[in-house]
């Protein structure tokens, strides 16, 4: 079984689209919707990063594993070719072998450690020389076992393998694509001058300009 975990605080909304650009997007002059409006902001926000399948300021997880191939791990069973379909007990097709640690949001911005508890109980670093970190523009990032490395043995526990991570496009708002912030202030808009709900999933002008920032899901 996977778990996650957030590691210090969340990024507010506004640490990504602050309530004074959203009132001169939206052309308010006074301060007695500054709560609407904030809401707002968060909500659409959320809105996009659900769209995108991605996280846009940096948050750090923990995320923890019964087993190497829990339901994040792709690509690690052994495979037969029958009747032109390939067949696997469970996971990704791939290459039989490789090992693909998935992590689940994106971008994947770094890996800070793997940590496992041996077969005595006692948890260990895994040295990042064992893997490699796999980032990419339009898919979600993984840690790749190099080949060779055997996988150590680990103890029977809920929690046998940590892995804490880092996703996101940076700290600050300047890290985030313009274009993304343009599209949550769309959508805000849209929010701010509709009040009720929408049979839309989005304005269509925030879709398209989201678009090439989607993230693949396995």
């Amino acid at each position: 079984m996977v778990k996650l975990t957030l590691q210090g605080s969340l990024p507010t909304s506004t640490d990504l689209i602050s309530l004074n650009d959203t009132k001169e997007y939206l052309r308010v002059t006074n301060d007695a919707e500054n709560t609407t409006i904030t809401n707002f902001i968060t909500a659409a926000i959320e809105v996009a990063q659900n769209y995108t399948n991605s996280k846009f300021l940096e948050h750090e997880y923990n995320m923890t594993m019964e087993t190497w191939d829990d339901v994040y791990v792709s690509n690690h069973y052994t495979q037969a070719l029958v009747d032109g379909a390939y067949i696997t007990t469970s996971g990704y097709v791939g290459k039989d072998g490789l090992n693909q640690i998935v992590l689940p949001y994106a971008p994947l911005a770094s890996i800070t450690h793997i940590k496992y508890y041996d077969s005595a109980g006692a948890q260990q670093t895994w040295s990042d020389t064992n893997y490699l970190t796999q980032k990419y523009i339009n898919q979600k990032g993984f840690a790749e076992i190099k080949d060779g490395v055997t996988l150590p043995t680990i103890a029977e526990r809920a929690d046998a393998i940590e892995i804490r991570f880092k996703a996101g496009y940076g700290t600050t708002s300047s890290d985030v694509p313009e274009a993304i912030k343009t599209a949550i202030l769309l959508i805000i808009g849209s929010m701010y001058e509709k009040r009720e709900d929408s049979v839309s999933r989005l304005p269509k002008a925030s879709e398209y300009i989201l678009d090439p920032y989607r993230f693949k899901t396995y």
